[in-house]
Formats: C-alpha cells, sequence, structure tokens
C-alpha cells in the first residue's frame, strides 16, 4: 500500500480527530525523510502539547471509566507479581519460613525455678523477646510446672538453648516450618497496587483543568477511602507475616524430674492387691472428707430441729403426767 493511500484512507476514517491525523502525517513524513530523527522528535512534542491540551468538563460516565482504567492499569503488576511468571520466581528468592519449636524440658523440682529465670534472662540478653511466662511453684496439692513463649532471631536460637545447662533434660523437640514466601509476595504486591491506584485517584482529585460536580468529587473520596482501607488491612497483614518470619517461635515447657522406683518383678496379683489398696484408701479418704464437710450441717441441722422437738417431747410428758395424777385423785375420792 503507497503512502498516498494510507493518507487517504486516515483521512476518510470515521471518528479520527485532526490532531491524530497530524501526528500520524508526521509519523510517515518522519519514516520518509533523510532527516527523519528530528521530525520524529517534532511529532513526539506536538503530541505532548494536543495531549496537554485542557480537557473539557468530565461527564460522570467518563469518570467512572477513567477511574477504572487508573485501577486496572497498576493491576498488571499484582498479575505479573503473583501470577506465578518469571516476575514471581525471581521476588521468590528470598524465602519467607516460619519456624516453631516445641520443646519439653525435664528438670529437678528444687532447680525449676532457677532454670526458668535463666532462659527467660538469656533471652532478654539476645535478639529475642518473651511472649507469655508462667511459673507455678510446688505445692503439696500440686507438683511445680513453668512455661516460656519466646521469639528469637535464628542466629541466636543455639545461644539461647545453651541457657538449659546440663542439668536439664530435653525429653521432646519438636521443629515445624511453613513457607510463606508466595503469600509475603502476594501482599505486597496487593499494596503496590493500592498504593498507585490511590495516588491516581488523589491526582485525579487535584486536577484544576476538569470541571467536576459534586456527586462526581463524592465519588472520588469514597473510593479513596476504601482503597486506603485495603491498604491498611494488606499492611496489617504484612506486619504479621514480618512477625511470624523474622524470628522464630519457641515455646518450653519445664516440669520436675520424676523419681522411678524399680518394684522388681512382674506381678499381676501384687499389682491387683496394690490397686485395691488404693482404691480403698481413696474412698476412706473420700469418706472423712464428706464427713468433715458435713459436720457444720449436722450442727445446724441439730440446733435447728432436735432441740424444739426435745422441748415439745418434754411438754408432752408433764401433760400426760398432769393427767394422770388427775385421773389418780379422781379415783381416789370416788
Amino acid at each position: 500500500m503507497s503512502y498516498r493511500s494510507s493518507l487517504f484512507g486516515l483521512f476518510n476514517a470515521p471518528r479520527v480527530g485532526l490532531a491524530a491525523v497530524a501526528v500520524a502525517v508526521a509519523a510517515l513524513l518522519a519514516a520518509c525523510s533523510p532527516d527523519g530523527g528530528q521530525n520524529a522528535v517534532q511529532a513526539e512534542a506536538y503530541s505532548d502539547h494536543v495531549a496537554s491540551a485542557p480537557a473539557p468538563a468530565a461527564t460522570p460516565a467518563r469518570m467512572t471509566a477513567k477511574m477504572a482504567r487508573m485501577e486496572t492499569a497498576p493491576a498488571a503488576f499484582a498479575v505479573a507479581a503473583a501470577g506465578g511468571g518469571p516476575g514471581r520466581a525471581a521476588a521468590t528468592d528470598q524465602r519467607f519460613l516460619a519456624i516453631s519449636h516445641r520443646m519439653q524440658i525435664e528438670a529437678p523440682a528444687a532447680d525449676l525455678a532457677d532454670l526458668w529465670s535463666a532462659v527467660k534472662s538469656r533471652c532478654e540478653a539476645l535478639d529475642c523477646y518473651v511472649e507469655t511466662s508462667d511459673l507455678r511453684r510446688e505445692t503439696p496439692q500440686s507438683s511445680a510446672e513453668a512455661l516460656l513463649t519466646m521469639r528469637v532471631a535464628a542466629q541466636d536460637f543455639a545461644a539461647l538453648t545453651e541457657a538449659l545447662g546440663t542439668g536439664s533434660r530435653v525429653l521432646n523437640h519438636q521443629t515445624s516450618t511453613e513457607d510463606k514466601s508466595f503469600e509475603v509476595v502476594d501482599v505486597e504486591a496487593q499494596i503496590k497496587n493500592r498504593t498507585e491506584y490511590r495516588d491516581s485517584l488523589r491526582a485525579l482529585l487535584l486536577e484544576k483543568n476538569v470541571k467536576r460536580t459534586l456527586q462526581d468529587l463524592m465519588a472520588i473520596r469514597d473510593m479513596l477511602s476504601q482503597v486506603q482501607a485495603e491498604i491498611d488491612a494488606a499492611s496489617s497483614r504484612r506486619a504479621l507475616l514480618e512477625r511470624d518470619t523474622a524470628k522464630q517461635l519457641v515455646h518450653m515447657r519445664f516440669q520436675p524430674t520424676r523419681a522411678i522406683v524399680s518394684s522388681g518383678s512382674y506381678s499381676p496379683w501384687q499389682q491387683t492387691w496394690q490397686h485395691s489398696w488404693d482404691g480403698l484408701t481413696r474412698s476412706m479418704q473420700s469418706l472423712i472428707l464428706t464427713a468433715a464437710q458435713s459436720l457444720p450441717w449436722l450442727l445446724a441441722l441439730a440446733l435447728v430441729v432436735l432441740l424444739p422437738l426435745r422441748f415439745a417431747i418434754k411438754r408432752w410428758m408433764r401433760r400426760s403426767a398432769a393427767r394422770a395424777q388427775v385421773a389418780h385423785k379422781a379415783d381416789t375420792k370416788s
């Protein structure tokens, strides 16, 4: 197709403005002339001049379409970063792992409180902080027990466990790892996407060369509030992910050492009699406790019921004696 026919078709194309025609002519001339670079620069400058010309007043439909385009443009980054393409592969080279440790530690009952305090002090001296702590000392009714929940940097975990010393023994140590790299990438992409959209809405709201109605301004402000709320929610989620992945969760449970008594050879009858005796002992203990708890109520019952009953019986006996005496005197006179 020749240049003449291209220009003819371009001028006869429907719904094409003079600015688009001028830009197309300048581009064709730049491609054909020897001094194409200078003409291309002039065409680009003219295009920028046309684009920066004052626009007519935006109708609600035009403004809604523009806001939709503004929201779609930054969304391309989110698709590229979270859609599993090359951008995501590069972003997930840094892995974000949520590592947690659960440890069950046994120590002598007399040293349990000191061990708990030593581990807590060591945590405060390292890149570590204590989330929860609980210490219950030994009583006649319950044994001693202690708990510690900490978050420690990965490089300081070994130094933290060194505070256990040689007097304690780790009975159980469970480690779990959860990879949250993709979740971090998705949240960061969402924050970037919504931030760019918010900035675009602010620029749209501050445009001076466009006349808008109060309804248009309120629609932009409502969208700004919604986008800012989404950014705040995503930022809170990112802070939680940072807490889970920046430091390792360590949960320690301290318990006293259990004494193991050797009973010699196993005998089923001996175990049966032992269990029977234990059951009888528990029953006697329950009976004694029940009697001791019921004694005050029995005394109250005696005061409320037995004393009035005693007085009533004595009164009835006196009346019976009086009637018998009267009957005896009557018999004597007759």
